[in-house]
């Protein structure tokens, strides 16, 4: 998230509303993943951390400081909407498990589709 462990704490990653749920979620996306090794694993790794970030991402704006002030400078921090960077890191870690190759192919999650180019089209122009 960008943050010390002054605004986000270890506690608050550990919770168990936290770190379990979002590894559970991963895992439970990913039936094989204790037989993952290598780069496979970490996008394992890399899917549970978004997972995490996204769970915690909504109280994030609860836990910065809107600004700073001291009597001869100001620091006001940017507005940042956590929901929309809640879903883009569930977004996020869901392609990482789509990276994670089951059994020696691509996991299909999300159909690829091609699409030729006008043959049909220019076939029936040189019928005429």
């Amino acid at each position: 998230m960008g943050v010390g462990e002054e605004i986000l704490s270890n506690a608050s990653i550990d919770a168990p509303s936290v770190l379990p749920i979002a590894e559970a979620k991963v895992i439970k996306n990913v039936p094989q993943y204790s037989e993952l090794v290598d780069d496979d694993a970490n996008y394992l790794y890399a899917a549970a951390i978004c997972m995490v970030a996204a769970m915690l991402a909504p109280s994030m704006a609860a836990r910065i400081k809107k600004s700073k002030k001291d009597f001869d400078w100001s620091i006001e921090n940017q507005i940042v909407d956590w929901q929309v960077v809640s879903i883009a890191l569930v977004d996020e870690a869901f392609e990482h498990i789509g990276l994670i190759e089951d059994g020696g192919s691509a996991q299909s999650t999300i159909p690829v589709f091609g699409v030729s180019g006008p043959t049909r089209l220019i076939d029936s122009h040189r019928a005429r």
